[in-house]
């Protein structure tokens, strides 16, 4: 199934083996499919690519090794010209239709994630990524290239660690099992502990790659070994293949990843390899031409497929016809992409010069990555549908300072004995906030209510996560599972037990906590019969008693509510994409899901001490945008920082509903 005029060919070196291709297919297309149309485990073609760049990246090093003619220099250019051309064609493209398409923060988190990728270290910066107002994971352009980043420092320190080790060669193997069994170790370790960082650690990542390498150490030096598998070569294959089919039609995204079931995927890739051409799978189902032809453009592929999908979800397209849209282009500028760009730098005439070049490119391209993120993603482009009325008013109404959840990073880190307040000030806080980003977007006119009127306010929310105590998970796919409790636990430990903290204010986006799933520790409570509303009233009514058994005075703050529309697709156009905002002012409307919300507050009022501040009769005809022009809000469901103080001097405490 070759594009008209493809001249797409396998590469002609002796070693060459279509069936690996063939895996590498199985890889991308699962990935693309998880990504696309949500298929189950699809998510596990990472892991088929993880074993099989192990395998082939250690075959090179330690032939090269054994006959004393491994070069880094030349290593490290293969590499370059492997991996470079069709990034930065990716990562240059995603600038430039961002400059077009996008508002001020999303070209600016853009611009952060181009130069992360650039320099390989995503996973990383997506370790880290937990903040204020963090987009989802559909919304980030380039989340794909975690597993990019994790590969790429695999192939920075393994030749150079294999380089020392090779002089040990009779406990070389020995030493290979050592290194995957630690990796692996880790990785089952901190699963519990916290799944983000497992999930994107390259230190619990690694063990999968190790595995291909061990692979090709006996493939290479243990011959006996291999040729009794290779009498048994269409059983693994064929329970490689049943292994691999299992994890991609039956992990459920909701699953805790990798651990132990990373093992599912890796084995079935790691068999398979073993299998080869020997088997019939090896043979027959993966040197079939059309996966050998995926596999051929599985990496620009890869690369290519998730920011065509988030522009569209973000630019408003997000249909099932727009969705197999960028599918399909995504499929024509992979094979453009392998066939114009990759083999131009991959072969032919001056390889270091070529090198040279694309070292320089990348090195530019995060740069510029920086540029657009240390300079807000350039707000003057945006302007609004309205003669210019609201665009001076853009920057300041709709961006929030950088430094607001400090407080709560702070404390989760060093303990109670740091408070590191937002202003730095070393006086103990009376005052506490916690929840998901609907209590950080009322931090700004919490705090300076608090200014005017006595005590000192701390902030710790933590985005994403509702303020329910002992909560071992709350999934949020296709991220990883947030693993709340263990982002949260110092937080809600300090706030139980620092004496100083009389009062605590909980926020939480209603709508959201009612459609998430919980998971609480067995010794506490088994939800399985209890559905998703009775699940939260259980953890909030909880929370609140363990608080008041502290002494501690709980305000509940009234949820704000949804909009039908993203404030910004109302006020402004996007710049260079589109002749206005898709939709007027007038629009605009405050969504009212608030039934099962208010069914709550009236249990929480019966069974606890809680007080709650309503916030209701303060946004009548003037939210989302006033008389005077000024954004409440700065997306569809969070307050602008206007709108956070509007409430400053609305906290009447002693009106408190009881």
């Amino acid at each position: 199934m070759h594009p008209p005029n493809s001249s797409i060919t396998a590469p002609s070196h002796q070693k060459y083996r279509p069936d690996i291709d063939g895996l590498r297919a199985i890889a991308v297309l699962s990935v693309v499919g998880f990504h696309a149309f949500g298929v189950m485990g699809g998510y596990a073609g990472v892991d088929i690519f993880f074993v099989i760049s192990g395998f082939l990246i250690s075959t090179i090093i330690f032939e090269g090794l054994d006959k004393n003619s491994f070069s880094f220099a030349d290593f490290y250019q293969r590499r370059i010209r492997r991996i470079f051309p069709s990034l930065f064609l990716v990562l240059i493209t995603c600038l430039i239709f961002g400059w077009l398409a996008l508002f001020a923060d999303e070209y600016r988190e853009l611009g952060k994630h181009v130069s992360s990728g650039a320099g390989f270290v995503s996973n990383l910066v997506l370790w880290q990524e937990s903040g204020y107002f963090d987009s989802a994971a559909e919304k980030k352009f380039l989340l794909h290239l975690w597993s990019l980043g994790i590969e790429e420092q695999f192939y920075i320190f393994w030749p150079l660690l294999t380089f020392f080790l090779w002089r040990l060669r009779k406990h070389f193997l020995w030493i290979l099992f050592g290194l995957l069994f630690t990796s692996f170790f880790l990785n089952i370790w901190f699963i519990g502990e916290d799944s983000i960082a497992t999930f994107y650690s390259p230190f619990t990542r690694f063990w999968e790659l190790l595995c291909g390498a061990c692979l090709a150490y006996v493939t290479l030096y243990h011959k006996i070994l291999i040729d009794f598998l290779n009498r048994w070569a269409n059983a693994c294959g064929l329970i490689g293949l049943l292994l691999i089919a299992g994890a991609i039609s039956f992990f459920s995204k909701n699953l805790t990843f990798p651990g132990w079931w990373a093992c599912i995927p890796v084995l079935g890739t790691t068999l398979l390899i073993i299998a080869g051409t020997k088997s019939w799978v090896g043979k027959k189902i993966l040197s079939n031409k059309i996966l050998v032809w995926f596999g051929l453009i599985s990496f620009p592929l890869y690369l290519w497929h998730w920011p065509l999908l988030t522009f569209v979800k973000v630019v408003g397209g997000n249909s099932r016809w727009m969705t197999i849209s960028a599918i399909l282009l995504s499929i024509v500028l992979a094979w453009l992409s392998y066939r114009y760009v990759e083999r131009s730098f991959r072969y032919g005439k001056a390889l270091k010069e070529k090198s040279i070049f694309l070292a320089f490119g990348m090195l530019t391209v995060a740069l510029l990555g920086w540029i657009v993120y240390s300079e807000g993603g350039f707000p003057f482009r945006i302007d609004d549908g309205h003669s210019g009325r609201l665009a001076a008013k853009y920057r300041l109404q709709l961006e929030w300072p950088e430094n607001y959840n400090r407080s709560a990073e702070c404390v989760a880190k060093y303990g109670a004995d740091q408070y590191c307040l937002v202003e730095n000030i070393a006086e103990p806080p009376t005052v506490a906030l916690i929840g998901d980003s609907h209590a950080n977007h009322f931090y700004p006119g919490l705090n300076e209510y608090y200014r005017n009127h006595g005590g000192n306010l701390i902030l710790l929310g933590a985005g994403g996560c509702p303020p329910f105590f002992d909560i071992s998970r709350v999934t949020k796919p296709p991220e990883p599972n947030l693993q709340c409790d263990r982002r949260t636990s110092h937080l809600h430990k300090f706030v139980l037990n620092d004496p100083h903290i009389k009062t605590v204010f909980i926020a939480f986006r209603h709508n959201l906590t009612f459609e998430s799933n919980f998971i609480f520790d067995d010794k506490l409570h088994q939800l399985d019969s209890l559905d998703n509303y009775q699940a939260t009233v259980l953890a909030l009514t909880r929370t609140i008693k363990m608080l008041e058994a502290k002494g501690k005075q709980v305000v509940l703050l009234y949820d704000m509510p949804e909009l039908n529309h993203d404030v910004r697709s109302c006020t402004f156009k996007r710049p260079h994409f589109s002749n206005g905002a898709t939709c007027s002012l007038d629009q605009i409307g405050l969504i009212d899901d608030f039934a099962n919300y208010n069914k709550l507050i009236e249990t929480l009022l019966s069974n606890t001490q809680v007080k709650v501040f309503d916030t209701r009769p303060y946004i009548k005809g003037i939210f989302p945008i006033d008389g005077k022009d000024n954004l409440n809000y700065r997306d569809s469901t969070h307050l602008s920082y206007g709108g956070s103080m509007f409430f400053a001097d609305k906290y009447d405490f002693k009106e408190l509903k009881k």
